[in-house]
């Protein structure tokens, strides 16, 4: 993603940016930035290629997450075993019995 782009996606906030070798040369600098909670932009070739972040910004991140639901708690669901009764009532005449279908 470019640069600039990722700059817009980021609500806009402009966030500091290296070049990759400038990083490398300076990490010292990235690094001291980052942890006082001003994340750090890195390019490669003009396109954004990582964010240094503190690691209090990183595990806020971790803890906004919503994690999504495995598939067996997501049918396990009681609101959805409540739904399934409606949603999948069959009367009598859309389901015919053996016999019936000869």
């Amino acid at each position: 993603m470019p640069a600039e782009t990722f700059q817009t996606w980021v609500a806009g906030e402009s966030l500091p940016q290296w070049q990759l070798q400038e990083a490398k040369n300076r990490l010292s600098a990235v690094v001291k930035a980052a942890s006082q909670g001003q994340p750090q932009l890195v390019t490669v070739h003009g396109q954004a290629a990582a964010v240094v972040l503190s690691p209090q910004d990183y595990a806020a991140l971790l803890e906004a997450q919503v994690p999504s639901p495995r598939l067996s708690e997501a049918l396990a669901c009681p609101v959805l075993a409540d739904e399934a009764d409606v949603l999948f009532k069959r009367d009598a005449a859309s389901n015919p019995r053996r016999g019936d279908l000869f």
